[in-house]
């Protein structure tokens, strides 16, 4: 239809519309339709005509003629040499160039291949490049930081930045090879519920392989407790339940996403956790129930879930619940293997008087540390913890204090003594009572001037960490707290920082430490398989564990003495 033909009906109906009843409108109006479906008509048959009779419909694609060949598409102009830039000017983040570009490649990638020490490689090939952030901070009112509620200087996701801006060091950098290849050996080694077994490792093992002895005490009794020890070595390098980030595992060629190896152990721990908070399958045992709270609390405090919160917080209330009363009769006291909960209701018409109030008031220096370590991250992650918690295990510590620095493991008689376990084949070292009450008083009372803390030191650096030719001098668990003790009170953040205590112990860590991981690219490539003292009822996965806790020491916490001033002597 001519162009001038339909302006004037559009005209006509126009006039109808102003002059005209409803029924003419009506009739104006479907003229007009009418006409504009007349024009599209036309043109589907012009255009049908043109293309042999086939029709294109936005609607539905149809393939043009295998005998059609079709020209090829103009490339885009593009401006190679302009920087974009975002709206305000600033060059846009996502164009700037990676400074370690890989090389295009078609061929999938070799996941069995070592790459590169962590600290050579680029951050998308880099899942501890983030780990120079502590994940734990201790310090003197240690408040929100970072996503978690409390603590929590890193993200949560896995991509923590460095510690206020504080350089990394060398024994840093040293290190993370070290934690890497610790927690790939636990990510191998997880059993398909999301805990880490003690008696089932060896399924998790290569054939003919097995990381665990036969002459170990395979027990799951402490199965919730090394599977937290586990969380935590993941927790304590950053990563989360959240974390996006994937760690190879090099023996067996396969990544790992670390969120979900975190987030299947947690899930196994809650499905464990009873009513009243606590979470052993037999019964309460509190070495377990002080580290799956921890582990629950501090991966609260990178996230912020609310259900871990609740979980996290039924198990703190367990812990309080359990803490012993102090045979003064004037508060609170430690912890030991049973709980208050357990003792009161075991009692009797029966029971004899004079052993129930030794039952009742019976505490360990060992256990109260765990305990206190546990209350004070779910304290500094917002959870809800009761001052008298913190003082009457302060009072059981300087009660069982002795004079010349050495703490004893039930009273003060008992400092320098032997704490007798099932493999008294094993060297003892009395000074491991002395580092857990370095850490007790630290975090609970923040006293750089507290006296004990100088005598305590000199006798940790006259048992230096060292691995004797029968490895009968071994003891990861005092290696622990011994590094975590002195990190605090003389290390490069600490206020006390003085320079006779941490780098020699330091060294010697570093020396003996490393050099009992297992490097041979098989099964138990990261592990730590060299038992110690008390490692026979955890296995391997207590010893991996705790030596890789005892690598993060150097991050993971934020000194306890953060903003304190030591005062002039006068």
């Amino acid at each position: 239809m001519p162009t001038h033909l339909l302006a004037r009906l559009v005209a006509f109906a126009r006039n109808a519309v102003r002059r005209s009843p409803w029924l003419v409108i009506s009739i104006s109006v479907h003229v007009v339709v009418i006409a504009g479906l007349s024009i599209v008509y036309m043109h589907r048959n012009v255009m049908a005509s043109d293309s042999g009779g086939r029709i294109d419909c936005f609607l539905r694609h149809t393939d043009p003629p295998s005998d059609v060949e079709l020209p090829p598409e103009p490339e885009p102009l593009i401006d190679r040499t302009a920087i974009p830039t975002d709206a305000q000017g600033e060059v846009a983040p996502d164009t700037i160039t990676d400074p370690f570009p890989l090389p295009p490649s078609n061929d999938p990638p070799d996941y069995t291949k070592d790459v590169g020490t962590p600290n050579d490689l680029p951050p998308s090939l880099n899942p501890l490049g983030h780990a120079l952030s502590p994940t734990m901070g201790t310090g003197v009112g240690g408040g929100p930081r970072g996503r978690g509620p409390g603590v929590f200087p890193g993200r949560g996701d896995g991509h923590g930045g460095p510690d206020s801006g504080r350089t990394p060091n060398g024994d840093i950098v040293k290190t993370h090879a070290a934690v890497l290849e610790g927690l790939r050996w636990l990510i191998r080694h997880q059993g398909k519920d999301g805990s880490w077994g003690v008696a089932s490792l060896h399924e998790c093992c290569d054939a003919g392989r097995p990381c665990a002895g036969s002459d170990d005490e395979l027990s799951s009794r402490t199965d919730e407790g090394v599977t937290a020890l586990a969380i935590l070595a993941f927790l304590g390098a950053g990563f989360s339940n959240q974390s996006k980030l994937v760690i190879v595992d090099t023996v067996r060629g396969k990544p790992h996403v670390a969120g979900e190896v975190v987030s299947n152990g947690l899930r196994w721990l809650t499905k464990r956790q009873k009513p009243d908070g606590s979470f052993t399958a037999e019964g309460p045992f509190l070495y377990n129930e002080a580290l799956a709270t921890m582990a629950l609390a501090e991966a609260y405090g990178l996230t912020g879930n609310r259900m871990l919160h609740d979980s996290a917080q039924k198990a703190v209330d367990f812990l309080v619940a359990a803490q012993k009363p102090s045979p003064k009769g004037d508060g609170r006291w430690g912890w030991r293997y049973l709980p208050r909960q357990a003792i009161e209701a075991g009692r009797t018409e029966t029971t004899d008087a004079a052993r129930y109030a030794k039952d009742l008031h019976d505490a360990d220096t060992s256990v109260t540390g765990w305990v206190v370590m546990a209350l004070k991250s779910a304290e500094l992650c917002g959870l809800t913890v009761p001052r008298e918690s913190f003082d009457g295990a302060l009072a059981f510590t300087r009660f069982a204090t002795a004079g010349d620095g050495l703490v004893g493991y039930l009273d003060a008689d008992g400092a320098g003594g032997t704490v007798s376990g099932t493999h008294d084949e094993f060297d003892y070292h009395f000074t491991t009572m002395s580092a857990l009450g370095v850490c007790i008083r630290a975090f609970v009372e923040h006293d750089p001037e507290d006296p004990f803390f100088d005598l305590a030191a000199k006798q940790l650096v006259k048992d230096l960490p060292t691995v004797s030719g029968n490895k009968q001098s071994i003891d990861y668990y005092y290696w622990y707290y011994g590094t975590l003790a002195l990190n605090q009170l003389d290390g490069p953040d600490s206020p006390r920082r003085s320079g006779k205590y941490w780098d020699r112990w330091n060294r010697a860590l570093q020396s003996s430490l490393l050099a009992l991981q297992e490097g041979e690219k098989n099964c138990g490539r990261g592990a730590w398989l060299v038992g110690d003292r008390w490692s026979a009822t955890g296995g391997p996965v207590y010893a991996t564990a705790i030596n890789v806790l005892t690598l993060e020491v150097y991050y993971r916490y934020e000194n306890a003495f953060a903003g304190t001033k030591r005062p002039r002597r006068r």
